[in-house]
């Protein structure tokens, strides 16, 4: 079996991004350096569900849909769907800047779920880290596109919950009521939640993110360093910070995109929980430094530095939502400036 990837104490590999730092925080360059060639977007995966029985969420109460039913699965039908497919569902413009919160209606700050008129419930895309799939395949090409295909950084936020230390994580389980008992509504209501968990669970978003800079104190004391999924040595060593006061303070390991090309390298990452899906790495680039990717940590997409050849590929490869865009573009919750916001944001 493959070794596990090396943590890398040498946090000068990263500073040859500090030009970003003097980007406005929150654009693209900011996000990815300046200088390349193309730049390209990546665009998470999104989940949907509809009820097996009806096809359709419309005139379904959720709450009576389950009442009775014990195999959750079997009840929903669940699919991956792509932005542009989530745009035709809503009569909206998929394009290089588009906002999810914007193609689907909903406010800036709403994270529930929304049923769309071909009656399918859409979940908004998972933050901070990229599909599996997604990942994968352009692990694949970004391979392709360096001539240190083997040998690079990999850059993991170390705000994770359970990553540095135990803070910031639980598990939590849930009993199902007697299933004798005449409390209808008590029964379904629990299948509901369970079901609205299981959907967060399969988008990763059961991690607890949490900023050193802003935290709520759940502990009195913070828990000592080497308590979570890293090493005391790892959890206790150099970190690489960007970006000063914003939390964005990364633990670097040696990977290079041949590293990423395995559906299971979760299995060798040291800051992948066993058994989860895998957290991608905040950044990745090549020793060459050809490509650099970044998923940062509050957006739902992924973004690509690089070769116009390398970005032409991106878009092209089955599998993957891709488009260029303008590395002036805003990515915003306003930088959507064709599909309009909804009327409460407005208003």
């Amino acid at each position: 079996m493959p070794e596990q990837l090396m943590w890398e104490p040498d946090v000068s590999r990263g500073e040859w991004l500090r030009p970003m730092e003097s980007e406005p925080f929150a654009s693209i360059l900011s996000v990815v350096p300046r200088g390349f060639e193309a730049y390209a977007r990546i665009f998470h995966t999104v989940e949907r569900d509809r009820p097996r029985a009806t096809g359709t969420w419309h005139g379904v109460e959720e709450e009576s849909l389950f009442a009775g039913v014990t195999d959750i699965d079997a009840a929903l039908e669940t699919r991956r769907s792509t932005w542009a497919e989530v745009a035709a569902a809503f009569g909206t413009t998929m394009h290089s800047e588009a906002q999810f919160a914007r193609l689907v209606g909903l406010g800036e700050w709403d994270r529930s779920g929304v049923v769309a008129p071909d009656g399918w419930r859409y979940e908004t895309p998972p933050e901070g880290t990229c599909d599996p799939d997604s990942f994968n395949a352009a692990a694949r090409v970004l391979a392709r596109h360096t001539t240190t295909p083997s040998a690079g950084v990999a850059a993991v936020w170390e705000g994770w919950g359970g990553l540095m230390s135990s803070a910031g994580f639980a598990t939590y389980t849930a009993e199902m009521p007697d299933p004798t008992t005449d409390d209808r509504g008590l029964r379904s209501a629990v299948r509901a939640a369970g079901t609205r968990l299981r959907a967060t669970l399969r988008r990763a978003l059961t991690r607890v993110r949490w900023a050193t800079t802003d935290r709520i104190a759940l502990f009195h004391r913070d828990p000592e360093p080497g308590t979570g999924l890293l090493s005391r040595e790892i959890a206790s060593g150099p970190t690489f910070a960007l970006h000063g006061g914003t939390g964005r303070t990364y633990v670097l390991f040696q990977a290079g995109a041949d590293d990423f090309t395995d559906p299971a390298w979760g299995d060798r990452a040291p800051w992948v929980r066993p058994g989860w899906s895998p957290q991608t790495p905040s950044m990745v680039w090549p020793d060459d430094h050809a490509w650099f990717l970044a998923t940062e940590i509050d957006w739902d997409s992924t973004l690509v530095a690089g070769s116009a050849g390398l970005v032409r590929e991106l878009v092209e490869t089955p599998g993957l939502e891709v488009l260029a865009i303008d590395p002036d573009a805003r990515l915003t919750s306003d930088g959507d400036t064709i599909n309009p916001a909804p009327e409460t944001e407005t208003a």
